[in-house]
């Protein structure tokens, strides 16, 4: 055999697992030592034998036929096949059921045949035993779960799950849903003050080794009131020590625990009742001698007297420094003195007693001795606990001591006893043997003495909270709020004998609900006020933890930046840019170090990926103490702040080397006109340097007879914010001379008109004005010049009509005399004729040229109504109009009156609109449309025709040259658009003229403000 060989067989024989091999056909064909053991057999008597007769089963159970399904599975599908849980006996041995885990696994050929199954039996009894134990004790826990009256809980310390009974329910009024069965539940229902304590418990819960454990606390319950918990509890630890889970027992202490308080105040309100019983009585004087001891004390203690420096010894040494310092404390304050302490006796022994005593003060408050006594509460002691353990009748009695305390008797509800408190309530008189119904007449028609019947009658208790009663005299009745029970006292047969009332005043809780309630809705008000307004804000607002994590986003988050509620703790991660993550980081920690607001500016990424600069603004908020609690931010986007700043910068840069490269002084102004920038030119020009002139001011360097008219004007446009246009002398220091400067400048508004800058410039003109000088007196000269060849012309045009008439006079005579045979005669006449005629209107036109030049100076201005003008003109053309049957249409609604010498608009309109009928195009009807505008303040008269048009890029510079004409079909002398452009031009006004050749022409007359006649 080979040594491989023989170290697999040896391989096999160690196994300790239990281990046997069978062939295809269900026959052992190897097992090794550890199954000879278990089937107690030698491998001889096994190898061989069929799978079935020899695999260990179970007598009385199916498992023989689970074996069988499983080898002819794995037979049949060349799997491996598991059996769990499979019962067997063990051969030779008394009947005891065992549990084994069984593994069938193929072993194929290369070519994928089986070869072999190998088998493997594992012993599981004791884990299935341990199962059904568990299973046991948990069918058990779930039937004490359901009885116990007590609130029993499981933890899985691993995942947090937590699990109550339905007691959970009962104690503390929270439903037993998958929301509150968890560990972090019940921990936000802890009261804050017991959280510590719980947190080292569950630490050690954890970690620790302890096993068993108790706690007290308190908690929440679902009706918000606090319950006083006493919580028992066991841990399962796994082989580490780690705890995994954890049972528990909760019992709810708050009925004891305000027995433990009522028996207190119980004790001290029914000390003087109790005073009849003391057992060991001593006096002492202020100085702590002993004034008296009775004899219990003598024979208790063994000592003579009760002396302030021997008593001490006696008390027990961890009672000591608690009696010692309460006694002190009643000596300092002269108060009564109380204090529970173990007193030791003669023989050596301790027992409880109950030490109280009282000042004795004179007139003037001194004490003068102190009464004491020291009652034996060892049976009280001992009984404490029973006490609690009392039915839940008389847990509720002393669990709701209240302020007011009474007793009542038999049928008729005679008062038995009532505390100081109940008396005063009722007015001071009531007294013990009185009727209820006699000595509280105030509380009669409310409805309780009915509930005192109620109760004694049907010897149940009945219990009400926050009840109304009027109480006082019946002039000024209140209505007061009241805890009460109504308890009936009940004798050994069961009857009823009396009732116990114990009630509580609740009439400031109840104000103060209601007020929380007023209060409540109205922060629920501004609650929602404020987030409406901080929704409705541009910027993103935001609460952030001083950990860094976001308590809150506004939506404007989520719409800039496209990111979900499930990115909220890394939003700042995904929308900062990676250049602007370590300046938010540190602005962020250096705020958070001191505690201060904090500001940045940063680049955040907008749903489309784009980045936009952001400032971020966050305040910090502190709590009461002064703990930095969070800050409150807002986020603005500025990223158009910084593009107009940045073109801003840009622009002043620009500015400033335009201001200096240009040749005029430029300068700016404040809005209230004091200047604060001028450029280099401008010491160029007054030998003043800048930053001297930006101290003391400009006007200084005025010509003195124009400083108070300059001041003036540059005062009205600083007031009324108007353009600043004027003209005025500067001197230049440096030659002593004065030159005109023209001072212009415009306000800079913002969106609400207001002023926020002025930019102005001072240009140097002196060159101009000497030329606007001469060029004056050539106008003067010229002006002269034209009066004189305009008489020139009115003299020759006058002298020249006389013999043209006499001409013409002769011709027509001669034409009517003479005979002419030859045949060309009747043309030249016809030539003579018109040239005759050309003449005679080119005189008339000259005359009428010159009359309107006089009429410009000789006759004013009026305001004219253009629609009746306008009719005039086309009466004294009516003959043309009707022969080319013209469409004129008027509408003059935007300026309807002139303000203009009558002659002249009247020639005006008399040249263009015959123009536009004399050039009509010949084949399609004339179409007119006269109309006026008023555009920037600036009156336009329009007239548009569908007549020949004319070729503007050839003649347009000699539209209005006198004598010009472009059409020689019809009769003309090029002297009607001369006539109204001078016309337009002499008034300060212009024409514009549009036309197209075949299509039709257009003159706009655009004429100065002035002729608009004043509103």
């Amino acid at each position: 055999m080979a040594p491989e060989s023989l170290d697999f067989q040896l391989l096999f024989e160690a196994l300790p697992a239990p281990h046997l091999v069978l062939t295809p056909a269900l026959q052992v064909a190897a097992l090794n030592e550890a199954m000879c053991q278990l089937l107690a057999q030698p491998r001889e008597a096994v190898v061989g034998q069929p799978a079935l007769a020899v695999l260990p089963t179970h007598t009385k159970s199916p498992e023989l036929d689970r074996w069988q399904a499983a080898l002819q599975q794995v037979v049949r599908e060349q799997t491996t096949s598991r059996l769990d849980a499979l019962r067997y006996e063990l051969p030779g041995q008394a009947p005891a059921t065992r549990y084994a885990q069984v593994l069938l696994k193929p072993v194929l050929t290369p070519a994928g045949e089986l070869r072999y199954i190998l088998v493997r039996v594992l012993d599981v009894t004791a884990q299935v035993q341990a199962e059904q134990q568990v299973q046991l004790s948990h069918e058990n826990f779930s039937t004490l779960a359901r009885t116990s009256h007590d609130v029993l809980w499981e933890l899985d310390l691993r995942t947090g799950q937590l699990w109550h009974n339905e007691m959970f329910t009962i104690v503390f009024g929270y439903p037993r849903t998958p929301e509150y069965q968890t560990s972090a539940f019940w921990y936000s229902c802890l009261h804050p003050d017991d959280r510590p304590q719980i947190n080292a418990a569950m630490l050690d819960m954890r970690t620790g080794q302890a096993t068993d454990y108790q706690l007290s606390y308190r908690l929440r319950r679902a009706d918000g009131s606090w319950a006083e918990a006493v919580d028992r509890f066991h841990i399962i630890r796994d082989e580490e020590g780690r705890g995994i889970r954890a049972l528990g027992a909760v019992q709810d202490a708050t009925q004891a625990r305000a027995t433990e308080r009522a028996l207190h105040y119980s004790l001290e309100q029914f000390q003087v009742l109790a005073d009849f019983i003391p057992q060991l009585v001593w006096v002492l004087a202020p100085g702590g001698q002993s004034l008296y001891t009775n004899q219990r004390w003598i024979d208790y203690t063994g000592l003579p007297s009760f002396h302030d420096a021997e008593w001490p010894a006696l008390v027990h040494p961890q009672d000591r420094p608690r009696a010692i310092a309460r006694w002190q404390q009643a000596q300092q304050t002269g108060s009564n003195y109380q204090c529970d302490y173990r007193l030791r006796s003669q023989e050596g022994q301790y027992r409880w007693f109950l030490a109280q005593a009282r000042p004795v003060l004179d007139e003037a408050g001194q004490v003068t001795k102190w009464f004491g006594t020291c009652t034996d509460i060892e049976a009280q002691k001992q009984t404490q606990q029973l006490l609690e353990q009392k039915d839940h009748e008389l847990q509720l009695i002393l669990g709701k001591v209240p302020a007011f305390i009474a007793t009542l008797l038999g049928p008729q509800h005679i008062v038995g006893f009532i505390n100081q408190h109940f008396s005063n309530l009722l007015g001071g008189q009531v007294r013990v043997g009185q009727m209820a119904r006699q000595a509280a007449t105030m509380l009669a028609g409310q409805g309780l003495f009915e509930l005192l019947d109620e109760a004694y009658t049907s010897g149940q208790t009945l219990v009400e909270q926050e009840r109304g009663v009027w109480v006082g005299p019946a002039e000024a009745q209140q209505q007061r709020y009241f805890d009460f029970t109504i308890q009936p006292l009940l004798d050994a047969a069961g009857h009823p004998q009396g009732i116990l009332v114990f009630a509580v005043e609740v009439t400031e809780r109840v104000q103060a609900r209601l007020r929380l309630d007023d209060l409540n809705q109205e922060l629920r008000r501004q609650d929602e006020i404020l987030r409406v307004m901080t929704e409705s804000l541009p910027q993103i607002t935001s609460i952030t933890l001083p950990n860094g994590s976001m308590e809150y986003l506004s939506p404007h988050w989520f719409e800039y930046t496209g990111q979900t509620i499930d990115d909220l703790p890394r939003c700042w991660s995904l929308a900062l840019h990676p250049d602007d993550t370590a300046i938010a980081r540190q602005a962020f920690e250096q705020a958070i170090a001191t505690a201060s607001p904090f500001s940045v500016e940063v680049r955040l990424r907008r749903h489309d990926g784009q980045y936009r600069w952001h400032l971020s603004r966050s305040v910090p908020s502190f709590t009461v103490d002064g703990q930095l609690q969070c800050f409150y931010g807002a986020c603005a986007d500025v990223q158009d702040q910084r593009l107009l700043a940045e073109e801003l910068r840009r622009s002043e840069q620009q500015f400033r080397f335009l201001a200096e490269s240009v040749p005029a002084i430029v300068w700016t102004a404040r809005p209230d006109g004091g200047i604060d920038y001028l450029n280099s030119r401008w010491t160029h020009y007054t030998g003043i340097a800048v930053e001297q002139s930006l101290q003391e001011g400009w006007t200084g360097l005025l010509w003195p007879a124009e400083q108070e008219t300059v001041h003036s004007e540059f005062s009205y446009s600083i007031r009324t914010g108007t353009e600043l246009d004027m003209e005025s002398r500067l001197l230049n220091v440096r030659t002593g001379q004065y030159r005109w400067f023209l001072h212009r400048a415009s306000p800079l508004r913002d969106e609400y008109g207001q002023i926020q800058r002025w930019f102005g410039t001072t240009t140097d003109i002196d060159d101009y004005k000497q030329v606007q000088q001469r060029l004056e007196e050539k106008n003067a000269e010229l002006t002269r010049t034209n009066q004189d060849l305009d008489s020139f012309v009115y003299a020759v045009s006058h002298d020249l009509k006389q013999p043209i008439h006499n001409m013409a006079g002769i011709f027509q005579e001669l034409i009517r005399t003479a005979f002419f045979r030859d045949p060309d005669a009747m043309k030249l006449i016809t030539m003579f004729e018109k040239s005759l005629h050309q003449i005679d209107g080119t005189i008339h036109n000259l005359t009428e040229l010159v009359r309107l030049q006089k009429l410009r100076h000789e006759q004013p201005a009026e305001p004219l109504n253009l629609a009746q003008l306008t009719e005039e003109v086309l009466l004294s053309i009516q003959e043309q109009v009707t022969s080319s049957r013209a469409l004129i249409e008027v509408d003059f609604a935007a300026v309807p009156v002139l303000l203009f010498v009558r002659p002249h608009l009247q020639s005006v309109l008399y040249n263009l609109l015959s123009n536009a009928l004399k050039y009509a195009a010949p084949h399609r009807r004339p179409r007119i449309v006269l109309r006026t505008l008023l555009l920037e303040g600036h009156p336009v008269l329009e007239v548009q025709d569908n007549g020949l048009g004319l070729d503007l890029q050839r003649f347009g510079g000699e539209l209005f040259q006198l004598f010009r004409r472009f059409h020689d079909h019809v009769e003309g002398a090029g002297l009607g658009l001369y006539l109204v452009n001078r016309v337009v031009q002499n008034v300060g006004g212009h024409i514009a003229v549009d036309s197209t050749v075949g299509e039709g022409t257009t003159f706009r007359v655009s004429l100065p403000a002035s002729t608009l006649p004043a509103l």
